[in-house]
């Protein structure tokens, strides 16, 4: 069995971030950050558009300051 290649490695971890926020999970990575799911409520646009709820993945980054340890 050979190495996986970056892009494999990229695409595996994208897909287990996914897997964990579609079960409602945070996750965090250190030094980098954490993502998560917020929920947006419906909204009105100025032209008078409803726009439905939704669940929205936000990325909080990691304080820079405790990245210098």
């Amino acid at each position: 069995m050979s190495d996986p290649s970056p892009e494999e490695l990229v695409e595996a971890v994208a897909h287990l971030i996914r897997d964990q926020l579609e079960q409602g999970t945070s996750v965090d990575l250190p030094t980098l950050g954490t993502f998560s799911v917020e929920h947006r409520p419906s909204q009105t646009t100025e032209d008078g558009a409803r726009l439905p709820p939704r669940n929205a993945i936000t990325f909080t980054p990691a304080d820079a300051a405790s990245s210098d340890q």
